[in-house]
């Protein structure tokens, strides 16, 4: 024993108290009402021995503890020091032979048969000794059972006092079998108080050791980066096998904490006992049985190794595999590697097998990866055009030789380097030192690199990083419009605006009038929030671009995989009843959402994409669970509207159902949205009749509901989903009501993503099921001349556009009218971002961590600060599903506490949080103005990077409200030493 302080330092102290008790065991009958024995039991400390000791200098002291055979069992042994009050204990069992003497009448349960191996684990040809008690001479019945079946079994004569069975072990009782005892004493012996008959099961493990395969691995103690060496593998038993080659960064294994893969493992792991026994012995024997259950001793799996909890190092990942290879009995093989440009640890692992032989094993060997001079740069993950950051650069010198050395840089187009271009550092010993450079971003766009080139005493070392800059302002569109006549010519002039390198121009002809869909569909794509409702907006018009559009291929393709990215994010969103969530991890179901997502589920699977397994199965169990429970009193939150849309997706999917569907045509206050609703889902269940009849009480005079928000939606969306179920019923109105639609979408009204999703794939659905004439157009952007011929009514090109002023001169070929659409798009420059305000406040208030106000305009390095941003409701009417945004500076960093003290005062008022590298996401509701009105968030931040950069404005909105917006201006701040 050993006695220490506080600080773990060991002490001298006198007269510890040791106090040694048996832990034994009193038991006894009960009998019950129904005249079933039952087993009491409990345990209790029965004092044994007590001594008195002190420790010597170093703070250890020993004791002696003697137990007589016959005093065999469990103690516990408990040891306390008087002066402190601090006591410590463990259980020790004391026995002489454990294995032969299993405990006969200190039993725990009267059912249950104690009995043990000699040995945990066992080779194949060993003899297993289980030995159990057997209070007198009797029967057992022995039988050796695996996964699946009964190997063998034998009557076993029992003797007093206790018995051993020999077991012979084959190879058929890999990897473990279970020993199954049921003890039978004499039906006359009921003088002693065990039940006649008792039983239990023990695991023993089996090994067979011609199926381990033992792989050798030799290589270099030490590695260097960028240059190749060698690997060779053999088998310790000159065994033949197959195996692979797998090297890995270490940090990059710590993430997941991951363990060299030994197929042998499991492939021979332990099995679960897969025979059950039964038997009718208490119903009819007479004598005290007890209530006798199985009694298993069969454990689980291994704790999980404690994971190293590093940091990870932003470098990209060492990944290297290799194989299979084949070696033969008695070879080595010979393998030449060679690491990219990394320092750390790397681990090479040898997975190996034997097929004919069933033989499996592994080996691993974890080297350093180093060389005399080595370094490392880091800058944030982003900048922004016109910001300036400080480079710093550490240099390690790992060897005395290592004196004098040089540091250069070499840079991406638009990176330029303010002051020095080289440093130099001096070493007098093996040490690290830093440099630091200053680099300016105003010309660079897009993905960067910056190489740092150090060298010195006949050593180099390299080190590349990558950084992005992205101009953080939202992508602005204007449109320029014009109107060819038969077989005419246009051109027109355009220039491009806002940051260089940031433009983008689109032309859109079409023989129907002009719908914008192409700037339309781009506002869906960009938006940066992503619920359940907003993610399939974004890809539901794109399921008909193919259908109404000529795209060129490329297109096509970035079409289908956007589209299948949605789909797998959709199925993430849906939870273990089949509802989907608004937003992903929320338990509750989304009512208008999930009836979405389905809709357009189904509507992909029509057009041939897969769907996630089990969605439709566990998607449509939900909804007609949902429409069965359904009850009309919910009429002003648009609640007829919701089961009238969950009704149409159920007949869409090929599972109408009548019953609901006529339940909510009885409904006396039906609303004129959810008549064409529901109209749409009695054309597709084949009632026609009824469809028409729906219809034709119904009316195309949409106006604004109260309650649109609760299907996130407006008359405009409603009077689209109108426009739908006349597509699918050929209604004589269908022209007039798409009119209306193409020139709303054609201004340049605000929209929500639901509004502008369902208003494009209704406008698609039209295009698509009445066609239009064909176009066959001529264009010419700069000099260079496409044609476009085509049997679809609208084509889209992207532009390939310069700089500045651009020419383009178009004809049309035919004798029909082509509308022709250019969508020029840009980014301003940081600090001139528009600033509005509409229906909502914003405020910002930065602190120490103190709650003392600071000054973000200059920051120390390292520096930690609380960003407050408090957002209120200035409208005497609630407001649902607003957002708000806060991107923040290159130069800072997110602290993420949304599992601390401090994340939680947020979080909860947050009904979601969306982390980034460089922004949070906040999306809650505001009740009407009052002392409530108003949320505050708190985000922690770190100014970690040297430089000069931009902090954007903050920005809320109401998602699918125009009504309530905030965006306020930025300003220039900075991170100094």
């Amino acid at each position: 024993m050993v006695v220490v302080d506080e600080n773990g330092k060991p002490i001298k102290r006198d007269n510890l108290e040791v106090k040694v008790y048996k832990v034994e065991w009193r038991w006894w009958w009960n009998s019950s009402y129904d005249d079933l024995a039952s087993y009491v039991s409990s345990s209790y400390h029965r004092p044994y021995m007590s001594l008195k000791v002190n420790t010597n200098a170093n703070g250890k002291a020993n004791f002696n503890i003697k137990i007589p055979d016959n005093d065999r069992g469990r103690y516990l042994i408990r040891i306390s020091d008087p002066v402190s009050g601090h006591a410590t204990g463990r259980t020790a069992y004391f026995y002489k032979n454990w294995w032969q003497k299993a405990p006969s009448s200190d039993k725990e349960a009267a059912k249950m048969l104690v009995f043990s191996a000699d040995k945990e684990n066992y080779n194949v040809g060993e003899v297993a000794k289980v030995t159990f008690a057997s209070g007198s001479e009797g029967r057992a019945l022995v039988s050796i059972e695996n996964g699946t079946e009964v190997l063998d079994y034998n009557w076993v004569k029992t003797n007093k006092g206790e018995t051993t069975v020999d077991i012979p072990i084959t190879k058929e009782m890999a990897p473990n079998v279970f020993v199954n005892i049921s003890l039978l004493q004499p039906h006359a012996i009921t003088a002693n108080d065990l039940p006649i008959r008792l039983y239990g099961v023990i695991p023993i493990m089996v090994e067979n050791p011609s199926t381990k395969l033992y792989p050798e691995l030799q290589m270099p103690e030490t590695l260097k980066p960028e240059q190749s060496f060698e690997v060779k593998v053999s088998e310790k038993n000159n065994k033949p096998m197959t195996y692979t080659i797998a090297m890995v960064e270490e940090g990059l294994l710590d993430l997941t904490r991951f363990k060299t893969p030994n197929a042998w493992d499991e492939f021979y792991k332990r099995e679960t006992l897969g025979v059950k026994t039964w038997d009718v012995f208490d119903d009819v024997i007479g004598a005290y049985s007890g209530s006798i259950d199985q009694v298993f001793a069969i454990g689980g799996d291994g704790s999980a190794a404690g994971g190293k909890n590093k940091k990870a190092n932003r470098f990209k990942p060492v990944v290297t595999y290799l194989g299979p290879f084949n070696l033969e009995a008695g070879k080595t093989k010979t393998h030449q590697l060679k690491l990219p440009n990394y320092m750390g640890s790397v681990r090479t692992m040898i997975v190996a097998g034997n097929n004919e032989n069933e033989a499996y094993g592994s080996t691993d060997k974890t080297v350093p990866v180093k060389k005399p001079l080595m370094v490392l740069a880091t800058l944030p993950r982003k900048l922004s055009p016109g910001e300036k950051v400080t480079l710093p650069v550490t240099v390690f010198a790992m060897e005395p030789r290592v004196k004098n050395v040089t540091i250069s840089l070499k840079l991406s187009d638009g990176i330029s380097v303010v002051g020095e271009k080289t440093k130099a550092l001096s070493f007098a010993k093996p040490d690290e030192q830093m440099a630091y450079f200053e680099l300016d971003v105003s010309k660079a766009k897009g993905i960067n690199t910056v190489e740092v080139i150090a060298a010195g005493n006949g050593e180099k070392s390299t080190y590349k990083v990558e950084l992005d800059v992205v101009n953080t302002n939202p992508i602005t569109s204007k449109s320029i419009d014009k109107t060819l006549t038969a077989n005419a010519s246009e051109s027109l002039d355009f220039s491009t605006f806002g940051v260089v390198g940031t433009n983008s121009a689109t032309v859109e002809f079409s023989t129907l009038p002009p719908m914008d869909f192409t700037r339309r569909l781009h506002y869906l794509i960009q938006y940066p929030h992503g619920c359940v409702e907003q993610t399939t907006s974004s890809i539901f018009p794109q399921l008909f671009l193919e259908d109404i559009f000529d795209l060129t291929f490329d297109k096509k393709q970035e079409i289908r995989r956007n589209i299948e990215n949605g789909i797998k994010r959709l199925g993430h969103f849906q939870r273990p009843h089949g509802g989907l969530s608004y937003w992903m991890g929320e338990s509750n179901a989304d009512d208008w959402g999930t009836s979405y997502a389905g809709h357009f589920m189904i509507e992909a699977e029509k057009k041939g994409y897969v769907l996630p397994l089990t969605f439709k199965r566990n998607w449509l169990t939900y909804q007609k669970q949902a429409a069965r429970n359904w009850r009309p009193s919910y009429r002003t939150y648009n609640s007829d509207l919701a089961q009238a849309y969950r009704l149409y997706t159920m007949a869409l999917a090929g599972s109408p159902d009548l019953a609901s569907m006529n339940r909510l045509r009885e409904f006396s206050e039906i609303s004129n949205e959810a008549k064409w609703r529901l109209a749409a889902a009695y054309a597709l269940a084949g009632q026609n009749e009824a469809s028409d009849n729906i219809s034709q009480s119904a009316n195309i005079n949409f106006k604004p509901q109260r309650y649109n928000y609760y299907t996130y939606g407006s008359a405009d969306r409603n009077r689209a989903m109108a426009l739908e179920t006349m597509v699918l019923t050929k209604n004589a109105k269908t022209r007039e009501l798409a009119e209306t639609i193409a020139k709303d979408l054609s201004s340049n009204r605000w929209m929500s993503t639901q509004t502008t999703a369902y208003s494009l794939l209704a406008m698609a659905k039209l295009v698509n099921a009445n066609g239009g004439k064909a176009l066959s157009v001529n264009y010419t952007i700069n000099g260079k001349t496409e044609t476009i011929t085509t049997k679809n009514a609208i084509a889209q090109r992207d532009l390939p556009i310069v700089d500045g002023t651009n020419k383009l001169a178009f004809t049309n070929a035919k004798d029909n009218i082509v509308y022709v659409r250019v969508l020029n798009s840009g980014k301003l420059p940081l600090g001139e971002e528009l600033v509005e305000q509409r229906g909502l406040n914003i405020s910002v208030q930065y602190t120490d961590v103190k709650g003392n106000k600071i000054n973000v305009t200059k920051l120390m390095q390292g520096q930690d600060f609380v960003a407050s941003v408090s957002v209120s409701n200035l409208k005497n009417t609630a407001v649902n599903d607003v957002a708000l945004t806060q991107i923040f500076p290159s130069g800072w960093e997110i602290v993420n506490t949304r599992f601390t003290a401090f994340g939680s005062t947020t979080t909860s008022t947050a009904r979601h949080t969306d982390i980034r590298d460089d922004r949070v996401n906040f999306y809650f509701d505001l009740p009407e103005k009052g002392k409530h009105s108003t949320k505050t968030f708190n985000v922690m931040l770190n100014a970690s990077y040297l430089g000069t950069y931009y902090l954007p404005g903050v920005q809320a909105e109401a998602m699918y409200d125009d009504a309530f917006l905030v965006r306020t201006k930025g300003q220039w701040v900075m991170v100094e030493k």
